[in-house]
């Protein structure tokens, strides 16, 4: 027994030997990031020192120089210094950016009440530096006015205004505004932030002409467009926005529109096929089941029980669920409401047997507090997550001396598409940069595309405009969702679905929206004229096609309607060519 005891305490066992080591890691470990990030926050200070030693080290430069010499060499205040340049100190290389400008200071008024009529009063110097680290970017910066060391006297020259907006005509801060002049007795490059204001303002700008502006981003990390003056060449003779003069104690103001660029992506088809269903209220069949609602003379109203009607109720439609489904697209909904009485439309998974899901407003924004409008967009809708839909209607009314009431509802999808894969198409902008010898317009934006597998063309990055796009062939327009003349908005993707079909010498394309603007699906369409009588139905982009027996004549009418609008006739009109038609119905 003394023997196995002394045994137990001669050393360490095998696992306590692995629990110290484990111990000893991890405390050595701690112990190794600490000092690495000490050592880190080291370099950063030290680096940051460097800076600000080097900063104060020129600032005292520049505070020694005659302050006629006070300017660097490309600037718009000029003296003999670099405006950009590399220094190196305690090892770290540093890149030096110098701003100086005039000031009109408010001692003694500041520009047309300034009492000497002296607008540069002082300067003002900004040093920037920046340098890597460990891969990281830092900077910093110093700024100090520069006060003349006697009276102050006008140093010439003139000013440069510079006004940047956003395509709404907003000031545009942050915009990054080149100031450039290629002369050679006094080359200019300076590049400047616009303010709150969206202005750059300069002063003491040397007198010479063939300044140019371009205005661009990005802008807080993301990408805008460009805009600029151009100086005429033999391919724009004619600029729209020349460069410019600056002229002895004058102002010269520029304009520039920039925002944020989108993507654009116009998909070609050959067909588009949509299905629909439409639930009328004849009769009870649509119903799946309903609480305090009912059917009567072929409307959705509350009930009724001694002449009160039920302040609310709900009819959930039989389930959707299409034998092919690629996207869903629209509700259409057609109700009369009396004062005091609404409607609001849901969207549920599941049946009166498996009960009612409500669809997140995740997956369907709105969805929770219910839809009014009698357009419901609904393409947001995961059609793999949600291959089949129920449509709930509640019915409110604050009299319950009246009823809301339910005409129809009509469900729109999209089933599939026959891709036109190879199709070139040639997408032109409307703005101009100026014209050619002959006054033709030279467009800023214009290219020609081929559509991929899918029949998608993708255009990155393009700038708010007008876009117009035309195609090579023999082909018609049958439909073009979001137009082939369309506006594409900053900040907003546009997409465009457009059907080509076979050419033929007449044709008619009908377009029909409420009075926002918005596709009306489901409307009859009735064409004729003598011998021809042709009835079709709008699609979700609210668009019908006539083709095939139409000739060009001049006594052509045109019937549309759909519950819920007024119905509009246009007669007589006239079809040649490839015609189109817009046609706005009101409630």
């Amino acid at each position: 027994m003394q023997h196995s005891h002394r045994s137990a305490q001669a050393g360490f066992t095998f696992v306590e030997l692995i629990f110290v080591s484990v111990i000893s890691v991890m405390v050595f470990g701690a112990l190794f990031t600490t000092l690495q990030y000490t050592l880190q926050l080291v370099a950063q200070s030290r680096s940051q020192l460097s800076a600000l030693s080097l900063a104060n080290e020129r600032m005292e430069f520049f505070r020694s120089l005659p302050y006629n010499e006070v300017g660097t060499l490309t600037g718009i205040v000029r003296g003999p210094v670099a405006n950009n340049q590399v220094l190196t100190l305690n090892g770290i290389e540093f890149t030096e950016r110098i701003v100086i400008d005039y000031v009109d200071g408010p001692g003694d008024g500041i520009g047309g009440a300034d009492t000497n009529g002296i607008l540069q009063d002082y300067k003002l110097i900004k040093l920037e530096y920046t340098w890597l680290l460990n891969g990281q970017p830092y900077s910093k910066a110093l700024v100090s006015n520069i006060m003349p060391r006697s009276v102050e006297t006008g140093v010439g020259g003139g000013s440069i205004r510079i006004n940047v907006y956003d395509q709404d005509f907003q000031p545009l801060p942050g915009a990054r505004v080149q100031i450039s002049n290629a002369s050679s007795t006094a080359p200019l490059y300076e590049l400047r932030l616009s303010d709150v204001n969206g202005q750059v303002l300069v002063s003491g700008v040397p007198v010479d002409s063939n300044y140019q502006i371009t205005v661009g981003g990005p802008i807080a990390g993301t990408a805008y467009s460009t805009s600029s003056t151009n100086i005429a060449d033999a391919t724009l003779p004619n600029p729209s926005n020349p460069a410019f003069f600056v002229s002895e104690g004058g102002i010269a103001s520029q304009t520039f529109i920039i925002d944020e660029l989108t993507d654009v992506t116009i998909n070609s088809y050959s067909v588009i096929s949509e299905d629909s269903l439409l639930a009328t209220f004849a009769d009870a069949t649509a119903v799946a089941s309903s609480t305090d609602t009912t059917v009567a003379s072929g409307e959705l109203v509350l009930a009724n029980t001694s002449g009160v009607y039920a302040p609310t109720g709900i009819t959930y439609l039989s389930p959707i669920t299409p034998s092919s489904l690629s996207t869903w697209e629209t509700i259409r909904i057609a109700a009369d409401l009396d004062v005091g009485t609404d409607y609001f439309v849901r969207l549920y998974t599941g049946d009166a047997v498996t009960g009612y899901t409500l669809i997140p407003d995740s997956e369907l924004a709105g969805n929770n507090l219910g839809f009014t409008d009698s357009l419901i967009d609904i393409s947001e809708l995961d059609p793999i997550g949600y291959s089949a839909i129920t449509v709930g209607i509640t019915l409110i009314t604050s009299n319950t001396n009246v009823t809301p009431e339910v005409d129809e509802l009509e469900v729109f999808w999209r089933a599939g598409v026959t891709p036109r894969v190879g199709q070139s198409l040639t997408v032109r902008g409307d703005k101009i940069l100026g014209t050619d010898t002959s006054g033709v317009p030279i467009f800023k934006n214009e290219t020609t595309v081929t559509t991929n597998a899918s029949g998608a063309a993708q255009l990155p990055d393009q700038e708010f405009d007008r876009y117009t796009i035309t195609q090579p062939g023999v082909l018609d327009v049958a439909t073009a969702c979001g137009g082939t003349s369309f506006v594409h908005r900053a900040g907003e993707p546009s997409v465009i679905d457009i059907v080509y079909v076979a050419g033929a010498a007449e044709t008619l394309r009908v377009m029909v929206t409420d009075s926002l603007g918005r596709s009306i699906p489901g409307a009859s369409v009735q064409l004729t004229r003598a011998g021809y009588n042709v009835t079709q139905t709008t699609n979700t982009c609210g668009q019908t096609f006539f083709t095939g027996g139409v000739t060009a004549e001049p006594d052509y009418s045109l019937t549309v309607s759909v519950a819920g609008y007024t119905t509009q006739v246009v007669s007589p009109f006239d079809i040649t060519g490839d015609a189109m038609l817009e046609l706005i119905l009101l409630p």
